[in-house]
Order: structure tokens, then sequence, then C-alpha cells
């Protein structure tokens, strides 16, 4: 491992062919900033070999700060060393977003890499499948990824003044990792037991459940979608960036309104889906998203109710409502709710809203005929 302070070779040992092989394919400025870099990261321990095998040479401090040290390690070396069979481990080293790695002899993971994914074991320790354990795992991994994909406009500003070096780059990169990387852990860890702990508050664990030692694989929901109105029309008129404004407001909007027992599920594109096991005040919460829109100065929205059975696997829902509360959208008219009438049968036809027939429709996808209502607040 390569750490500060270690005694390393200095680029005065090293000759100017080895950094000439660097700096293959670049011209004037751009040869220059680099070979500015490449000396101040010899300076600072890192080796020719090392340099050369990075895709990102400026963030090889940043990276260290973050646990690479450069060293490497078989699939089949990591399995002994974490105890996960190498089957599983490869698994969920896929999980984890890792590349494929065809012979489990070669030493060509990252040492903190392997190490990430060997800390999963705990999920087998407590009693997860093997293939629970890999779902869990894609699941994080997949939440992590889009965080950091968030984080890639703010990291950028953070990073980049106009005039910047490579070194100057490398040096914030460095320090931000410094700064970052001690409360991002506890960070984690604390959002996640709050994460826990809803969900054990929202699993109604009664004597069913109990008595067969399982939740039960289906449960009867409410699903509801909103979506912003002619927002293909707006994608030809707006750039890109103020596009995905829209649609994250939106998502904003919706979790602002939702209360329990709504919980807000995912944005999909222009739309959110909230899900719900009281009807009613699923409705509400809608009809308060589509107030907030408009306040807001989004679009108009459109939305769509359907309740019957449906099964949870990793945080979204599937089963006939999501797929008919999606199509029920798509015939909604703006500023409107429409609802199916298995959702107006499982609200009790509360008397604050009124049912008005908006006739039988087929949707695509669904046998028959389906009846709806348009779903309106009671006059005051």
């Amino acid at each position: 491992m390569v750490a500060d302070g270690e005694d390393q070779p200095r680029h005065d040992v090293t000759s100017d062919r080895d950094i000439e092989t660097l700096l293959d394919g670049l011209v004037g400025d751009a040869r220059r900033d680099r070979a500015e870099l490449i000396t101040w990261l010899l300076d600072r321990g890192f080796t020719v070999d090392q340099v050369a095998a990075s895709l990102t040479p400026m963030m090889l401090p940043a990276n260290r700060v973050m646990g690479d040290h450069g060293a490497y390690v078989s699939p089949r070396e990591m399995s002994r060393l974490s105890g996960i069979e190498l089957g599983s481990l490869q698994q969920l080293m896929r999980a984890a977003g890792l590349p494929r790695i065809e012979d489990p002899d070669a030493a060509v993971v990252p040492l903190v890499d392997g190490q990430a994914v060997a800390q999963a074991k705990y999920l087998l320790d407590i009693g997860l499948e093997p293939t629970e354990a890999v779902a869990a795992l894609k699941v994080l991994t997949e939440g992590f990824g889009r965080f950091a994909a968030m984080m890639r406009e703010p990291a950028f500003r953070l990073l980049v003044k106009p005039g910047a070096s490579e070194i100057d780059i490398a040096a914030a990169a460095e320090a931000l990792a410094q700064a970052a990387i001690p409360h991002a852990g506890p960070m984690l860890e604390n959002l996640l037991r709050v994460q826990y702990r809803r969900m054990f508050e929202a699993e109604a664990i009664g004597v069913a459940e109990r008595a067969t030692g399982s939740l039960p694989g289906a449960r009867q929901l409410s699903v509801a979608f909103a979506d912003l109105v002619g927002f293909t029309h707006l994608g030809e008129m707006l750039v890109p960036e103020e596009l995905e404004g829209l649609a994250r407001r939106l998502a904003e909007l919706a979790q602002d309104v939702v209360v329990p027992p709504v919980v807000f599920v995912k944005t999909i594109g222009d739309a959110v889906m909230l899900v719900s096991s009281d009807t009613t005040r699923l409705v509400e919460v809608v009809l308060e998203l589509i107030d907030a829109a408009a306040v807001h100065g989004l679009p108009r929205l459109r939305a769509g109710t359907a309740a019957g059975l449906a099964v949870n696997r990793a945080g979204d829902w599937f089963g006939s409502p999501v797929n008919v509360a999606s199509r029920v959208t798509g015939l909604a008219r703006p500023g409107t709710v429409l609802v199916t009438d298995s959702a107006r049968q499982s609200s009790g036809a509360p008397v604050n809203l009124v049912w008005v027939p908006a006739g039988a429709h087929r949707l695509r996808g669904v046998p028959g005929q389906v009846e709806l209502f348009r779903v309106h607040r009671a006059s005051r």
C-alpha cells in the first residue's frame, strides 16, 4: 500500500522517458499541464505505474483519501479473506456494479472495492439468503449511484474554478475528500436507521403473520400516479436542464404533501407514484399535490388511482393496481383525478369527496371494461 509519509520512489529517480510515455498524444497547454501534474504526483509518492493505470490521474490523491492505495486482489483471494463462498462473492460484486471477472485468480479487483463488497457478509450473517443479500446490495448500489450522479454538478462546481490547472483540481479534490469522508459514513448510517425504523413501524405484524411466520406476499393497496400534462410537448420547447427541473420540482412537491399512511414510492420521468392502504387519504393527498403544482407554477397535473392486490419488492410495488392506475392517469383531464370503481368502493365514499361517473373504458392490457369516476372535493 502507498500512504503519505512512506518512503516511495521520487521523480528524481524516474527517467524522463518514463514521464514522456505518460504524455503521448498530448500537445500544447494540455501536455504542459499533465507534465506538471505528473511531477506533483510523483513528489507525493505515486508511481509511474499508478499514474499510467489511472483513467483520471487528477483523482489519485482523492482516491487515496477514500482508501484506494493501488493494491489489487483476485476474487478467490477476496473470498478467502472475507469468508464468503466464491460464487456468492462474485454475485455480490456484480450487484455492487463491479465488472465481471472471468478468471477468479486474476488480481484485478481494487482491494478497497473488494473490501466494500465483503462487508455485505453481514447480510448473510444475520440470516438473509444469498439471493436476498444480492438483491439488497443491488438496490443499495443503485441508490448510491443516483446520489453520486446528483452530486456531479455540485462537485464540479466545487473542484473546477475558471482557469484551474490539473494540479489545482487534484488538490481541491483531495481536500474535499478529506473534509467529506469522516462525515459520510455516520450520515449514511443514521439515514439507514431512520429507514429501518419506518419500515418496522409500517409493517403491521398481526395474528396471521405470526401464525405463518411470514409477511403476506400481496396486500390490498391503492396506487396513484400523477404526471405533468404536455411534458412531451414541453420537451420540444425547453432545454433539458429546464425539463429536468420541472420533474425534480414535482417530486419535491409530492414528498412535501405526503403524510402517513400515504407513501411516496418513486419518480418515473414526468410522473410520481404514491401508494397507501387508505384510499381516501391517498386521493386527498393527490388533490393537494395538484393544487400545490398550480401554486408553484408547474404545468397542470392529472392523476389516476386504482385499488387491488399488490406486492412489495425492494421498495417498489407490482400488481394490477399499479398497471391500471398508470393507464387511468393517461385518460384523466388536466387538473383532475380519475379513479377506478374498485378504488371508490375501497374508500367508503367519504362525504368530503364527490365522485362523478366518468363511464366505462377499455384500458390497454386490462381485460374487460373499467368503470371510472372523476373525484373532487365537496363544496364547503
